[in-house]
């Protein structure tokens, strides 16, 4: 009886492995319709920063659905200033600097190129927690940083020899600096375990922020949200490129060692280049393939929790985790 028992107790599990996997794969490919929808939205006419301000208006009406609903739990708002401090300061790296650093750069450069260069992301977070939380290299990290650098080397050695290095580049690696330091800045300040109260005030002052700085910079663009729109655009960006993706990953992550969530993350660049080449009409060039087998090897071999905080480097492009 007990030999009955086990077996279908672990059946069970392995059912629900299974699924968190399946979950998870299906969260990373979500995630990479970002850039898809973006330059999708650019052709009808809208501009990095009005795309980011409708993904961020959808979103927090949504999270405030959510905590709407979950507002009985006061203990979700208690927090600290280091709390608040760690908001304020990933809001402004994360929720304003870096997602407009990044639609501005996709406006520059194809999508497969901006998906491979956000793929980077690894590297900087490992060095930033070298210096601001403590962490050590180990040899895995090393390998992983090394070929990540020979992949972005190699997808933009031609450019750079004949001197004609899109400014795109620059911009998609400035986002992904600070999306990187965003991670660093949030394991070292914030303390509140309700992480999607923590991200709801968030995407709230994000909101606010981009919002006067579309109302100062391209105030023509707030036309844009009163014409006629095409809804599976203006609706997939957020809801398919951000809100699903978030809970899929957040909700797989109960279920999956960090190792697991590391290697199922690595594929994110082939989702990210299949999705332009079939939506976009993007062609995939010999030295984008190459740089994304390199690129592939580094995650798989950087996207290791440290050993003190625990961090897996590749995180999902989006608001952040909306879970208890």
């Amino acid at each position: 009886m007990m030999h009955y028992m086990f077996g279908f107790l672990k059946s069970k599990s392995t059912s629900k492995h299974r699924l968190a996997l399946g979950m998870l794969l299906f969260a990373v490919f979500c995630s990479q319709t970002q850039p898809v929808f973006a330059k999708l939205l650019y052709e009808d006419g809208w501009t990095p920063v009005s795309v980011y301000f409708l993904a961020l208006l959808v979103v927090v009406v949504f999270l405030g659905i959510h905590e709407f609903l979950e507002f009985s739990e006061t203990e979700r708002w208690d927090m600290s200033k280091e709390d608040i401090f760690g908001t304020v300061l990933t809001t402004l790296l994360g929720g304003v600097i870096s997602p407009i650093l990044f639609y501005t750069g996709l406006l520059l450069i194809s999508a497969s190129d901006a998906v491979l260069i956000s793929s980077s992301i690894p590297i900087f977070t490992v060095m930033f927690a070298v210096i601001f939380l403590g962490e050590r290299f180990n040899t895995a990290t090393v390998i992983g940083t090394v070929f990540l650098f020979s992949g972005l080397g190699m997808l933009l050695w031609s450019d750079i020899q004949q001197a004609q290095l899109s400014v795109g580049v620059p911009l998609i690696l400035g986002a992904a600096v600070m999306s990187a330091l965003t991670t660093i800045v949030h394991k070292k300040y914030i303390k509140n375990r309700h992480l999607d109260s923590v991200v709801f005030v968030r995407v709230t002052l994000s909101v606010l922020l981009v919002g006067a700085w579309m109302w100062f910079t391209e105030p023509e663009s707030f036309e844009l949200f009163l014409e006629p729109q095409k809804l599976q655009l203006v609706f997939g960006l957020p809801i398919l490129g951000i809100i699903i993706p978030s809970f899929f990953f957040f909700g797989a992550l109960r279920r999956l060692k960090a190792m697991e969530v590391g290697i199922v993350a690595g594929v994110g660049p082939i989702a990210g280049v299949l999705l332009a080449a079939a939506f976009l009409g993007e062609q995939i060039e010999q030295t984008q393939v190459a740089s994304l087998l390199l690129i592939i090897f580094g995650i798989l071999n950087i996207n290791v929790p440290l050993t003190r905080w625990r961090i897996v480097p590749t995180r999902l492009m989006g608001i952040g985790p909306l879970r208890k």
